[in-house]
């Protein structure tokens, strides 16, 4: 080890509490102590908060987006006519027409998101009722799952921080009441060399 990195990991324990300064108080010792105990708990909570809550929502997620898959089906629609787009949304109003197992030919609305022209063939999703739905979302369950993590961690931060400070709060508290009895102690030393 060199000379600066010694010194830069003297400056790291001293600014951390890990030194051996006779001026630091049990109080402070402790303050290091249980940041460091609630540092590494955090540490630890994380991966099984992801593991345990981001994994089960993911997989309750993906098996609603399947079963509701299963009940839709696809099928080629031919574009019969086209509305005027609205400026505030990315959607091109039409109708499409298209005919099914037994040859009975539907029209129904449909929102597309891309811009279409009549006569152009469109893949379109259908309930059992044979009208046209929203395809199943193929990134709902990684986004749920991400964001219940999120909220998990997030809440996991706010009570270890809460703990930290709850308990430097009181820390302070003794501190102080033992900040000014040392000072009145001082003070009758002093005092009576007078």
């Amino acid at each position: 080890m060199t000379t600066g990195s010694v010194n830069m990991y003297r400056r790291t324990c001293r600014r951390v509490g890990l030194d051996r300064n006779p001026m630091r108080r049990r109080e402070d010792r402790v303050q290091t102590m249980v940041a460091a105990a609630l540092a590494l708990v955090f540490l630890i909570l994380v991966p099984l908060l992801v593991m345990s809550v981001g994994a089960r929502v993911y997989r309750t997620e993906t098996a609603v987006v399947q079963a509701k898959t299963a009940q839709l089906h696809q099928v080629d629609a031919t574009v019969t006519e086209t509305g005027k787009a609205p400026l505030y949304a990315p959607i091109m109003p039409a109708k499409v027409q298209w005919k099914d197992a037994d040859g009975v030919v539907h029209t129904d609305d449909y929102q597309s998101t891309t811009v279409v022209s009549p006569g152009q063939s469109v893949t379109v999703w259908l309930n059992g009722a044979n009208k046209i739905v929203e395809p199943p979302s193929s990134t709902q369950a990684l986004s749920k799952a991400v964001l219940l993590t999120s909220g998990a961690l997030f809440g996991a931060m706010l009570l270890v921080v809460g703990c930290y400070f709850t308990l430097r709060r009181s820390l302070d508290r003794r501190r102080l009441r033992m900040w000014e009895m040392e000072w009145a102690t001082a003070d009758l030393r002093w005092g009576s060399h007078s």
